[in-house]
């Protein structure tokens, strides 16, 4: 297709949308519609936890899903309520008295972009709900951003059930849009919002039993006609049952996604404690999705960027069969990998055991790489990952490169993660080969145990540019230490610099030292009186100069300017102090 008629058609279809009153260049898609889990909600959660904690109500564990003992029946009630609930019926959810709660939250970017914000609204609709003689237990909470201000609402979906000898899973999760240059009410949208809702049960093993419950909107009656169809033929043709009476907001705005509900006949991949060095982390394919879907997007909108991509990366018509391939892969469920993991889970009642069964799993759909720092925090081991498989590394660095993407390794629907013994990963990479989509192979190791750290390869930087996002994944000293880069051979060198600008009393010192010492540089770094900083650098040149470098775009305080010589190696430090 020619360049102008592709515009031609792209414009069409943005007014198409805009007739819809949906704005596709305002519109998050896939899973980056997400409140911020690290800059938003964890603070959120902080400034009011002494106040959640008075009130009567129980936060499950942090989990992808809520898991519960069941004997295979369950109701589920949906209510939908103001966002500060104060429409919440207290006599009502006495009578509900259900077992596990499942929160949705859809808020205004106002309120998403503040931790303060945020928590006023949660701990508003937690007074409400945490003030009834029930004693409500949120089993999974998700929370996504609207563009508008009056498409607020929560949604909670309370679940009924008795213990058993059975396990039951449920979880909800939604997007907005996954592909915006398709049809709004394309299947392949529905499809891949319900199978991105399922991932976290099929993570666990979970592939039967499955209900569908819809959460759904539109602007106008006819495309939530045929969202809902969508559900129906996605349903029929993966053999899930659906309930499509369940009540649905209605606020006008388009989403789409489920909250599923599954059984488990085995124990679920939950032994966080069991994760012990040796392990080896397997992912069932590349990811990068929405890296490669967003620059589809923004090379339609900036004439001058699809010049550069073509000129640089590859052709549109390459990249449009590229995102194709994908959406197909998006839009098919991964039951088949949900019934290899359930081969590596032990029976109801036995123990995990390292030769036979996998003791943890995560889904790499929106949060990207940062799953794995999830995944280290609640093992509370130290993961080094040797490899970012990424769908296409070439568009990912483009699309951080040039800001159309924060985190070029986020996704929807992605791959999922399996943490295990060697023997174990071997024996499931052989189950996986010859499932359609999978790609299986070990991209790091569980170094042993620790607090969380992970550490990743230096070329992250490529992808992902937001300095906050690259913080959440700083290495701790000690370790740092003991990982230093092996050089076999390099030019060492002395550099010493000044640099000025906002560099005291923010943290540069600190944050220096860990940059310094995990590309295995010693020397000092001090404050001097006229309000600049001294740095003495020992090391190879290459990382003297890539510590340089770092310094000049530092994520803390801001740097004016930066003057350095390069001198002999003296050999002078065995660490890197601040002064």
């Amino acid at each position: 297709m020619l360049s102008n008629e592709r515009i031609r058609d792209f414009r069409e279809r943005l007014d198409k949308y805009l007739g819809l009153g949906i704005n596709l260049l305002s519109l998050a898609i896939g899973c980056s519609v997400k409140v911020d889990l690290y800059d938003i909600l964890y603070p959120a959660l902080s400034l009011v936890g002494n106040e959640i904690a008075k009130l009567n109500i129980e936060i499950q564990p942090r989990e992808d899903v809520a898991v519960l003992r069941s004997n295979g029946d369950y109701s589920l009630t949906r209510r939908i309520y103001n966002i500060d609930g104060n429409n919440i019926n207290k006599d009502e959810l006495t009578k509900i008295n259900p077992s596990t709660a499942l929160l949705l939250l859809q808020v205004h970017q106002a309120r998403a972009s503040s931790p303060r914000e945020f928590a006023g609204s949660i701990i508003s609709l937690y007074r409400q709900l945490g003030t009834s003689p029930t004693k409500i237990r949120i089993g999974k909470g998700h929370s996504i951003v609207s563009t508008r201000e009056k498409a607020e609402f929560a949604l909670i979906d309370f679940i009924g059930t008795r213990t058993g000898n059975e396990y039951l899973l449920a979880n909800n999760d939604t997007i907005q849009i996954i592909d915006p240059t398709e049809d709004p009410g394309s299947y392949r949208q529905v499809a891949t919002a319900v199978s991105n809702a399922l991932n976290d049960l099929f993570i666990k093993g979970v592939y039967r039993d499955i209900t569908i419950y819809p959460v759904y909107d539109a602007p106008i009656e006819e495309l939530r006609e045929k969202l809902m169809n969508n559900y129906r033929e996605f349903s029929g043709k993966w053999n899930f049952q659906l309930d499509s009476d369940v009540p649905q907001p209605r606020v006008n705005y388009l989403l789409m996604g489920a909250t599923v509900v599954g059984l488990l006949d085995k124990e679920p991949p939950m032994f966080y404690d069991n994760v012990k060095a040796g392990f080896k982390v397997l992912v069932t394919r590349p990811f990068g999705e929405l890296s490669i879907i967003s620059t589809y997007l923004t090379a339609h909108v900036d004439e001058s960027l699809m010049d550069e991509l073509e000129r640089d990366v590859m052709g549109i018509d390459e990249l449009e069969k590229l995102k194709v391939k994908i959406m197909e892969t998006l839009s098919r469920p991964n039951i088949e990998i949900a019934k290899v993991l359930n081969k590596y889970l032990p029976e109801l009642g036995e123990s995990f055991k390292d030769d036979e069964h996998i003791a943890g799993t995560i889904d790499i759909s929106g949060p990207g790489i940062f799953v794995f720092k999830e995944l280290a925090e609640q093992a509370n081991v130290d993961i080094a990952l040797h490899n970012i498989p990424l769908i296409s590394p070439e568009i990912a660095s483009f699309a951080a490169g040039h800001y159309i993407i924060t985190d070029a390794t986020a996704g929807t629907n992605g791959a999922i993660a399996i943490v295990a013994s060697k023997d174990v990963i071997d024996s499931i990479i052989k189950d996986l080969r010859g499932i359609e989509g999978t790609q299986p192979m070990v991209i790091g190791d569980v170094i042993g145990k620790g607090t969380g750290r992970l550490f990743v390869p230096d070329y992250i930087t490529k992808y992902i540019t937001s300095k906050s996002l690259l913080m959440k994944l700083t290495m701790d000293i000690d370790v740092l230490r003991s990982l230093r880069r092996q050089q076999v051979r390099c030019e060492k060198v002395r550099v010493e610099a000044r640099v000025f600008g906002d560099v005291q009393g923010v943290g540069f010192r600190p944050t220096l030292r860990r940059q310094a010492l995990s590309f295995g540089l010693t020397g000092y770094v001090r404050n001097l009186p006229d309000g600049s900083v001294e740095v003495v650098i020992e090391g190879c040149r290459e990382d003297a100069m890539a510590l340089i470098e770092w310094i000049r775009s530092s994520p803390v305080g801001s740097v004016d300017m930066i003057n350095y010589v390069v001198r002999q190696y003296n050999g002078e430090f065995v660490d890197f102090e601040v002064r």
